[in-house]
């Protein structure tokens, strides 16, 4: 009898105990639920940036701009490829060591060549990544407006997202707005960097 009633015992303890761990399972269930529920919000800022009328602006510039140092860059290549032609023609007309004041001093004109090459390239780049962070900063205020507007709790890149309802994704408005807010941006090209 003793073992029947140690197993009685035993028994009610685990139901007890089950109990309580369900109970305490479904009030943490509860309290999740209300307090993490998410309120999603998808962006496509890749979708954003390229057809943003300000980032489409800022490319042009850039594009103009790199024209004209990549016509500069030409015309100071072809003539330090006339003066090697020359000076290949002279070699043999001057003495050793006039040639190789000669072949010294192009030799700079070559190094002076290609820092400015690439002094160009770096003015570019600095460029584009100011008008980046101008275009990211007016982007960041637009998109968490909105998410305060909608209550959303979760803001997430579409590139991020596999499958999402419709009403979720908010860059068209999102889109609207940087085209009314920032229509362009005025890059600033520091060449003397």
């Amino acid at each position: 009898m003793s073992i029947m009633k140690s197993i009685r015992n035993v028994a009610f303890a685990v139901a007890v105990i089950s109990g309580i761990g369900l109970s305490t399972e479904v009030r943490a269930q509860d309290a999740l639920s209300t307090e993490t529920l998410a309120n999603v919000m998808i962006v496509d800022i890749d979708g954003i940036l390229r057809e943003s009328s300000a980032m489409r602006d800022v490319n042009k510039q850039l594009k103009e701009r790199q024209q004209a140092y990549q016509q500069e860059i030409e015309t100071r290549q072809q003539a330090l490829r006339e003066e090697d032609k020359q000076m290949a023609q002279q070699r043999t007309l001057l003495a050793n060591d006039v040639f190789q004041e000669k072949q010294k001093a192009f030799q700079q004109k070559v190094a002076d060549f290609q820092k400015f090459a690439q002094g160009r390239n770096r003015v570019l780049d600095e460029a584009r990544a100011v008008a980046n962070g101008t275009f990211q900063k007016k982007l960041i205020e637009i998109v968490a407006a909105l998410a305060e507007e909608r209550k959303s709790t979760l803001v997430l890149r579409k590139s991020e997202v596999i499958l999402h309802a419709k009403g979720m994704n908010a860059s068209a408005e999102i889109l609207n707005r940087m085209n009314a807010q920032l229509p362009t941006i005025q890059v600033e090209f520091k060449e003397g960097s």
